[in-house]
């Protein structure tokens, strides 16, 4: 009756991964040629705070839309996706 549909996707497939991990890489190659270049304390500093942000901002969302789906599974009475 019902077709069972697998949300999962590699983490390749996730468009919002590849934003995350494309930024997170570059952040983190500015903040090695910055420590290079022995920019201004601040400007390390400033770019260390905007990749913590990011990483941190990345998996509360991860984890919030995990816990929408486990939620929506349940009270729909079907078996959330396996991780």
């Amino acid at each position: 009756m019902f077709k069972s549909v697998d949300y999962n996707k590699a983490p390749l497939q996730s468009k919002k991964f590849l934003a995350y991990m494309f930024s997170n890489i570059v952040l983190k190659t500015y903040i090695f040629h910055a420590t290079l270049r022995q920019e201004s304390d601040f400007v390390i500093i400033a770019a260390l705070l905007c990749s913590v942000f990011l990483d941190v901002g990345y998996i509360l969302g991860q984890a919030s839309l995990d816990k929408f789906v486990r939620v929506a599974a349940i009270t729909t009475g079907k078996d959330p996706p396996k991780d």
